[in-house]
């Protein structure tokens, strides 16, 4: 009788073991890889943007929580390296949805807006990743919605 191997689960799903960024980045396929490294740079290149690796809990799991240094105990966005679909999440407060250009943001950004879960007048924005260019578009998103917090504080 023999034995089949052990399945190892992927770094993303094990609760027990905290990986490192590389190995939530070895259980990325291209071009999402790609895409989460892109966003990565992207976010940690913001000024006062502070990086950390935490679990979140079913369905994020291990995730890449973004922190604003005016506001330390909430995050301002959040890189979800699912292996399957890489995701990225912002919470906005209404208020700051209402501060937004929508007539110049594009359909899909829109939509990932108003259908995010409202919860405690806050709109939880959820994308997945799917090219560079929508990437590109969703970060702009993110530092305009910065910068109506910091021109708030």
């Amino acid at each position: 009788m023999g034995y089949a191997p052990k399945k190892i689960r992927p770094s993303w799903e094990d609760r027990f073991r905290r990986p490192s960024f590389q190995d939530l980045r070895e259980d990325l396929h291209e071009p999402m890889g790609g895409l989460v490294d892109f966003a990565r740079e992207r976010l940690a290149s913001v000024p006062g943007v502070v990086e950390e690796l935490a679990w979140q809990g079913v369905p994020w799991r291990w995730t890449l929580l973004y922190r604003l240094g005016s506001d330390p105990a909430h995050a301002w966005a959040y890189l979800v390296p699912d292996p399957t679909a890489p995701k990225f999440v912002m919470p906005i407060a209404r208020s700051v949805v209402d501060a937004l250009p929508w007539n110049r943001l594009k359909k899909h950004v829109r939509d990932g807006v108003t259908q995010g879960r409202l919860v405690n007048n806050v709109y939880w924005a959820t994308w997945d990743l799917a090219s560079k260019t929508q990437l590109a578009e969703l970060l702009a998103v993110a530092e305009q919605t910065r910068k109506i917090l910091a021109a708030r504080n």
